[in-house]
Formats: C-alpha cells, structure tokens, sequence
C-alpha cells in the first residue's frame, strides 16, 4: 500500500472516530453505563483474538450497557456496545464472539456510513463532511447513524455480509463456528418468549431461520461439522466415584481404565445433534454414530445417554422449533 494511501485511511479513520465518538455521546445521554471488569476483561480478551482478522486497523472501543434489552451494536469508528441482557443469555466465549464478529464487520465495512450516503445520495466523504462541520444536517444525520446501528436496520445484503465474514473472523481467531448457528437459535427462542422486539440485533434482517440456513450452508462447504454442544456447554463427561457420566447424569461403572477409554469415545461422537437412532446397539455392542463405544451393559449404558442428550437439547427450546442438521 502506498504512502498517500495510508495517508487517506488514517484520514478516514480519525473522521469516522470522530463521528462515532458524536454518536456515542448522544446514546450514553440515555442508555445507563455499568462498570463490571470481569466481563470487560473477558469482552477485551474475545476482541483482541478477533482484530487481526479486521480489513482496518481501528482503535476498538468495548462499552456495557446495563439494561435487560437483547442487544449489540458497533457505530463507526469502532465502539462497540454489548448490553447485560444479551450477555445473560450468551454463556460461551464463542456465542460471544460470534456477535462481536458480526458488529465489528459493519463497522470495518463501513456499513453504516454507506447507508447513510446512499440515503443522502452522496460520498462518503461528503456526508463525513456534512456532520463534522455542525450544519443543519449533521444531528439528522447523526441520529440516523445511531438508529440503524442500535435497531440492526441494515439492509438484507449487509447483514448477510456481516454474517458471512464474521463467521470466517470467528473461525479464523479459533472459536467454534457453531456458536454462530447457537447465537441465532437462542434468537429464536427470545423472539418466541418475546414476540413484540423493540430493537436488537436479530431483527429479521434477513429473517433469522434464513441466517442460520446461509451459516450451515457456508459450514458445510468447507466440510466443518455442526457442533453446539461445544458453545452451549453440554454433553460434558466426568468420571467421579467410579462412574461415568454426562452434564451429571450416571452412564455407566466399570474399571477406570475402561471408563477412561469410554470418556474419550463418547467425548468425539456424542453430538448434540444426533437423533436417538444414531444411538444404537448390534451384536450387544453399544454405537454412537457408526462408531463402537463399548459392550459392557450396552442396553442400560445406552438408555442412560439418550437420558442425558434428550436433558441437554431440553435445555434450548429454539431446538424444538427449528431443525438440527
């Protein structure tokens, strides 16, 4: 890249830092800031992974917003907003990675911004001008910058953007990919508890079902398994007082050895996404997706794991409503 290039950028940068910095007084006027520097630190640690797999090298700013609403945006410039109503349904680094990827590709992408040019029907440098210089415009304009970054109102090609890219930042910076597929499912299930949404980031933009669709279909291209149980936490194995079991549910007794061995089978193919046909038993030997686990008591050991996988998909009702893959 050439000097006058770069030079351009840091330009660009520094008026879109400005411009954010304008919106952001406005929103904290009415959205209630909290301090809590577990979840920054764990916000800032998910951040840093995700940056080197940004087009710009923008100066990332993390804010938490206390309120119970469902939310995440990014307005230009790189300042990102999380609200503790979405970071109490998020339980994993990769569920929330997943959204921080998506808010930092519109602001990498200038998404905003260019909504707001098309709009006025001018450059993106014409409208940067237009709010700095304090004319009659700029709150207008401003606000409108404000409204779509909170309310997700980007068009259906934006978002599918910001999905598509996020998942390959999301990816990129070690995450589960699935945590993107959860992220969306647990959407579904906030929209059913609560079918009238003020404003949030899973606004049906595209509708949501098809978000998920566009992920599965870009993870299966690259011939990478969908695996929730990994950003949902469950199917987790211990062994404890010579047992086996799964999220605490006693599978099977045996030698230590043995459990060991068994732990290390069921960790690799027990999936949250198998149905109970996948579970099986042939010749009293007990398989878990085509693959020999054991034949000590096969039936009960079986019995025990379907006890366990029907428990843990219990735990996530968007799972009743929309297909696994």
């Amino acid at each position: 890249m050439s000097a006058s290039c770069l030079f351009a950028e840091d330009n660009d940068l520094k008026r879109e830092r400005e411009i954010g910095r304008r919106a952001v007084a406005e929103i904290e006027k009415v959205w209630p800031l909290t301090v809590n520097p577990e979840i920054s630190a764990r916000l800032e640690m998910i951040l840093n992974k995700l940056e080197p797999y940004m087009q710009r090298r923008i100066e990332w700013e993390i804010r938490l917003v206390k309120t119970e609403n469902v939310n995440a945006f990014c307005l230009p410039g790189g300042f990102i907003f999380f609200t503790t109503g979405i970071l109490d349904i998020l339980h994993s680094d990769s569920e929330i990675a997943a959204v921080m990827a998506h808010e930092m590709i519109h602001a990498d992408r200038k998404h905003s911004l260019r909504m707001a040019a098309e709009s006025q029907k001018i450059t993106l440098g014409a409208l940067a001008v237009m709010i700095l210089s304090g004319g009659s415009a700029a709150p207008t304009i401003l606000a409108q910058l404000a409204q779509v970054a909170i309310t997700s109102s980007y068009t259906i090609e934006l978002e599918s953007e910001a999905d598509s890219l996020g998942l390959e930042a999301l990816m990129k910076a070690g995450y589960s990919p699935s945590g993107m597929i959860t992220l969306f499912e647990k959407f579904i299930n906030e929209e059913l508890r609560q079918p009238v949404v003020e404003y949030g980031i899973y606004m049906n933009h595209p509708d949501t079902p098809i978000r998920i669709q566009r992920v599965a279909d870009k993870l299966r291209s690259l011939n990478i398994p969908i695996q929730r149980k990994y950003p949902l936490g469950v199917l987790h194995t211990d062994i404890k007082d010579g047992f086996l079991t799964i999220d605490g549910i006693k599978i099977i007794s045996a030698e230590k050895s043995e459990l060991e061995k068994i732990k290390k089978d069921i960790d690799k193919y027990l999936q949250l996404e198998l149905a109970p046909h996948d579970i099986y038993i042939m010749n009293k030997r007990l398989f878990i997706a085509n693959h020999f686990i054991t034949t000590m008591n096969a039936e009960t050991t079986r019995k025990n794991i379907l006890k366990a996988l029907n428990a843990a998909k219990s735990k996530y009702p968007a799972t009743k409503y929309y297909k696994f893959f």
